[in-house]
């Protein structure tokens, strides 16, 4: 029996932020979404996962003084260490573009607030839950102004879909700000 209902997609974008000073994270948007997706577009993944086009948002971190920033990742629905797309889908995030006061930086991936940087950087990386990224040009930079572009892609397991269903999942980014 043919599906007669869409599956509509959407990734919700809590922010959490925390830091020891003054600064404040603001991003282009709070949700991304996907859409409606219909039979026929899941007909043509067949067995394999329904693979989603990439979405990206931006996020502006603004801090009173020069500060020391490290952004944390983290989920209220993870799933097998992953951020989750409703029961059955995943999302991959990345984080590219970087700057700091106007100036192109360079991301190093770092576990904790306190974690010695073991990398010089890369113009992407790729965002792991319940890790963070840090700002480098050969040392951790410091600045009033950092900004950064996210993406983000989505699948999900092609599965017999009789009625509606909506998928949800979230990213929540602490600041760190030293």
């Amino acid at each position: 029996m043919p599906m007669k209902y869409s599956l509509l997609l959407l990734m919700l974008l809590p922010l959490a932020f925390s830091a020891q000073s003054e600064c404040r994270l603001v991003a282009s948007q709070h949700s991304v979404s996907w859409g409606t997706i219909n039979a026929a577009e899941r007909q043509t993944a067949g067995s394999k996962p329904v693979e989603l086009p990439e979405k990206s948002l931006q996020l502006n971190i603004n801090c009173d003084e020069a500060q020391r920033v490290r952004l944390f990742f983290n989920s209220a629905m993870p799933h097998n260490n992953t951020f989750a797309l409703g029961s059955q889908g995943q999302m991959r995030f990345t984080a590219l573009k970087a700057t700091v006061d106007d100036r192109e930086v360079l991301l190093a991936p770092v576990r904790t607030p306190d974690s010695v940087l073991s990398s010089s950087g890369t113009q992407q990386a790729a965002i792991t839950l319940n890790e963070g990224i840090a700002f480098v040009s050969g040392d951790e930079v410091r600045g009033k102004n950092i900004a950064l572009t996210v993406a983000v892609v989505g699948h999900f397991k092609n599965e017999a879909i009789t009625e509606k269903v909506n998928y949800h999942g979230n990213l929540l980014i602490k600041v760190d700000a030293q």
